[in-house]
């Protein structure tokens, strides 16, 4: 999807159509934006109306469930949970929702997603989710007293979820070079690799060729993490922690929209936080602590699906790790401190995964990661140790594919990508089309991991 679409999600809709999308008469609204494209319209407004006639389609299928079936789910967790306790979360704000064709319709992963976040909820859940992490625990502990570096083995696997026929490219992200972390080594593909993107990439990705006959296509790879333990608060701390991170440039002070937008509610929030605080080091850990004890983690609909992510979180009170760090990066850059966008995958043993995470710059410490949706379930967890840690550093269970947010691939690809602002699942194209979200999955399988000497 080329930038000029992305970016015009910023351009509010006509409010006939706007309207119609609200209560879900996502048909109708689909036959006024085609209406409207047949006139002359300024470049910006015919961007945006052809991008929601792309998108809107698969926006009811991240929200089907009935209020019904939002009960029985909740009901299969948790025994006794009635329709007032559904109510009560509905008007705490807990439960997201649209509307189809004027009936209110829940997120479909709102039941997983809440028991996850809400220790009522979690406590009341059978099974409960266990929020002790004392591996995690003792990893932090042994960082704090002596630097670690973990090296480590994935492999990924990509399938079709529809029928395919033909040669088809598959990007899939690798580990790029980056302050704490060596990139990919020793690459083996179980079909032909047609280019390796540059260990400093934006959004590293191989692009492989394969027909599928084996129903899936496998990428493994090697890494090493090298993070630092340092306490950003410490005001005695006078040394760059990462010496080989990218210096500063223009862009990690600049908006990006649609996501990373100034948007006035954002600037009175930033204001707001800061205060009379002028250091950086200060003011990101004020606005890390209101992110981490104030914005509940919740799961979410595919980003491009959604037109403000930073505003969103902050309006909303809930978001996911993107969405977290979104708030952050763009708290940050408004009050001119610098800050990036850092995702891949988080690789604990049993725990493999998306995660999405940021980083902030001072010119006492240089850069330094900052992880919110981790630090914030330390923080629900009642763990101090872990809420602290997560400002300033990352434990060493991380493969870093993407320096930056909304970055293009190389080489390019032809058509919208199924997520166009990072890279972390991968993307399918032939020279027809390309596979939507949903139209594939991506498994990732850590082979082993061991520590090496620093």
């Amino acid at each position: 999807m080329p930038d000029t679409y992305l970016k015009s999600l910023s351009c509010p809709l006509p409010d006939d159509i706007a309207a119609l999308k609200g209560a879900g008469e996502f048909d109708l609204a689909l036959q006024l934006i085609s209406r409207r494209l047949e006139k002359p319209l300024p470049e910006m407004l015919r961007a945006r109306l052809e991008t929601e006639r792309q998108l809107l389609p698969q926006l009811a299928a991240q929200f089907p469930l009935t209020e019904q079936q939002l009960l029985d789910e909740f009901r299969g967790r948790i025994p006794d949970f009635t329709e007032a306790d559904l109510r009560v979360l509905l008007l705490d704000g807990k439960l997201s929702f649209i509307y189809v064709n004027g009936v209110r319709r829940y997120f479909r992963r709102t039941v997983s997603s809440l028991i996850k976040s809400d220790p009522a909820l979690g406590a009341s859940a059978v099974p409960a989710p266990d929020t002790s992490r004392p591996a995690l625990d003792a990893v932090i502990g042994r960082m704090r007293e002596h630097d670690l570096a973990l090296r480590c083995r994935i492999r990924a696997e990509l399938r079709p979820t529809v029928p395919v026929s033909g040669l088809y490219r598959v990007h899939l992200p690798i580990p790029a070079r980056s302050m704490q972390q060596d990139p990919a080594e020793d690459l083996t593909a179980s079909c032909p690799v047609l280019s390796v993107g540059a260990e400093d990439a934006c959004q590293r990705t191989v692009c492989l060729e394969t027909d599928f006959s084996a129903g899936s296509v496998t990428l493994e790879y090697t890494w090493t993490q090298r993070p630092k333990a340092v306490d950003p608060l410490d005001e005695s701390l006078r040394r760059v922690i990462y010496p080989d991170a990218l210096p500063v440039c223009e862009e990690d002070l600049a908006p990006q929209p649609p996501h990373l937008s100034f948007t006035p509610y954002l600037v009175s929030l930033a204001r707001e936080l800061r205060g009379g605080e002028t250091d950086p080091v200060r003011t990101a850990w004020r606005f890390y602590e209101y992110i981490t004890t104030r914005v509940d983690y919740s799961f979410m609909p595919p980003y491009v699906l959604n037109e403000r992510g930073a505003e969103f979180t902050a309006v909303n009170l809930h978001g996911d790790c993107g969405m977290q760090a979104l708030l952050f990066i763009a708290l940050c850059r408004i009050s001119g401190i610098p800050a990036r966008w850092q995702s891949g995958l988080y690789t604990e043993p049993g725990d493999v995964g998306n995660h999405d995470w940021a980083e902030f710059y001072s010119d006492r410490l240089g850069w330094l990661p900052v992880d919110c949706s981790i630090g914030g379930s330390a923080f629900r967890a009642g763990s101090e140790l872990r809420h602290r840690f997560f400002f300033g550093n990352l434990d060493p269970w991380r493969m870093v594919a993407n320096r930056r947010y909304f970055a293009p691939f190389s080489p390019a690809r032809r058509f919208p990508r199924a997520d166009p602002y990072d890279s972390q699942s991968g993307e399918v194209e032939n020279d027809d089309h390309a596979l939507r979200s949903g139209e594939f999955t991506t498994d990732y399988t850590l082979l082993w991991q061991e520590e090496t000497p620093v």
